[in-house]
């Protein structure tokens, strides 16, 4: 019984952390107005994709790493990703392990310790909302975009039973 409610306190805060980690990043509503724009026609790049100013990666759909992300694949094992310019941290929400370090938008290389699953990791692809990461030890995990402020759908609404 306690495993199983401390397993669904980790996770509300790993969730917290990353609500938290994502709305400190925010700014006077700039990416809510690039948002909602048009997106550019599909054309293929000649040249691989440029990095933000921020450092972290672009795909040609528009999609950057940076901000907070969740995976939910295992809604008992949530996984928190956020990003802020080269700066990225992993909250594994099964084990409350945390991972930091630096990625260049394309690549994660964190420090994490003993047991933490997430430290060397390659983007699949990045999307508007979803993000996928090949990690080493885990394989390819989806991630869903989180918004400032918000809750991410697809969350546990309560506190699973012995």
């Amino acid at each position: 019984m306690h495993k199983n409610l401390r397993h669904g306190l980790i996770a509300t805060a790993c969730i917290a952390a990353a609500l938290a980690l994502t709305a400190c990043g925010s700014d006077s509503g700039s990416d809510k107005a690039a948002a909602s724009k048009d997106p550019k026609p599909a054309a293929m790049p000649s040249s691989p994709p440029a990095a933000s100013s921020s450092g972290a990666g672009v795909d040609a759909k528009g999609g950057s790493v940076e901000g907070g992300w969740i995976s939910m694949a295992n809604p008992s094992k949530p996984v928190v990703l956020t990003v802020k310019g080269k700066t990225a941290v992993v909250v594994e929400g099964a084990t409350g392990l945390t991972c930091q370090g630096t990625t260049d938008g394309k690549s994660f290389d964190l420090k994490c310790p003993a047991g933490a699953l997430h430290a060397k990791g390659q983007v699949a692809s990045v999307g508007a909302s979803e993000l996928k990461v090949t990690w080493q030890e885990v394989g390819t995990e989806t991630y869903q975009k989180s918004e400032p402020g918000k809750l991410p759908t697809g969350l546990p609404t309560a506190i699973p039973k012995p």
